[in-house]
């Protein structure tokens, strides 16, 4: 049981270790050695806002180097995009006149959603005007008719109605006038007679409230600002040698084969997360071999003590 122990403490750190890695993941590793300086380049490509701090490493040991962060350079990368857009403006006139529609039309306008943005002309081609609805009005109708060369004034005489531009229109008053006399005696007495009638009526029609018209503004507008941020990490490598180490008891502790150190050094993410999973898994197997131990320990016990009663029965 005492061998088992440092296993299983190894096993849960290993564990814990990958739960907590979380890191970016570089676009691009080099490995170079520049006028005699052994280097590790790595760049990362991030969303604007990241804490560039959180990219740089502690040191490490990657094929026999031990490397430690010496610089970061930053690079914003911009972005433009031009597209062709089209806004829809409506305006509502008391007459459908071009001239008056025009007013309420400016030649352009500024386009702004937050993304985009840019300058936008009218499209006088797209105009389209319309009523926004209709009401009834009225209006009156006169007519003057004469009537003329009658023998006497007699009503009858006279059409009670009479017909203008489609409008029925009745008989308001008449006017009676003398054409002609006769001597009568002495005294002077009408012959003839005209009768000058007017007519009113009243007519209906339909007239529009108002007007709306529709216009398009078109244009190119653009979307401009910073896609993403690229930063580049350099390292510095020195010749790594690791040195044996005295344990607690006295012992040397002559450390990993080198290529084994080598592949954690430069693999570590990869290596962690594998062996996370399968401590879990030594983990297991572990204890079960543990409980099958103890249980053949305390069978072992049992069976030592029947020996030792029997021995002294024996004795006796």
């Amino acid at each position: 049981m005492k061998k088992c122990v440092p296993l299983l403490a190894l096993a849960l750190a290993i564990t814990m270790s990958t739960s907590a890695f979380a890191m970016e993941v570089p676009t691009d590793t080099v490995v170079r050695n520049l006028n005699g300086s052994q280097q590790v380049v790595k760049t990362f490509t991030v969303q604007p806002g990241t804490d560039p701090q959180t990219l740089i490493e502690e040191p490490f040991v990657l094929e026999g180097y031990q490397y430690t962060f010496a610089d970061i350079v930053k690079v914003d990368n911009p972005v433009e995009d031009v597209k062709s857009h089209t806004e829809t403006v409506t305006v509502e006139t008391a007459k459908d006149k071009l001239d008056v529609i025009l007013e309420q039309l400016a030649p352009t306008i500024e386009y702004d959603d937050g993304i985009y943005s840019g300058i936008l002309y009218l499209d006088h081609t797209s105009l389209r005007t319309e009523a926004t609805g209709y009401s009834t009005h009225s209006y009156t109708v006169t007519a003057t008719k004469t009537i003329g060369q009658l023998d006497r004034n007699d009503m009858s005489y006279v059409p009670a109605t009479t017909v203008k531009d489609g409008v029925t229109l009745n008989l308001s008053c008449v006017d009676w006038q003398i054409t002609g006399t006769d001597l009568v005696g002495e005294v002077l007495a009408p012959s003839s007679w005209q009768a000058v009638a007017s007519y009113s009526g009243t007519a209906y029609y339909k007239a529009a409230d108002g007007y709306i018209t529709t216009a398009e503004y078109v244009g190119e507008v653009v979307r401009s600002g910073i896609e993403s941020v690229t930063y580049t990490l350099t390292y510095l490598g020195d010749e790594y040698d690791p040195a044996p180490a005295d344990d607690a008891d006295g012992t040397v502790d002559e450390g990993m084969p080198s290529g084994i150190s080598t592949f954690l050094a430069g693999k570590w993410p990869l290596a962690v997360g594998g062996a996370g999973l399968a401590a879990a898994a030594v983990l297991g197997v572990l204890l079960m071999r543990s409980r099958r131990k103890v249980k053949a320990l305390q069978a072992g016990e049992e069976e030592t003590e029947d020996d030792y009663e029997e021995e002294t029965e024996d004795t006796r």
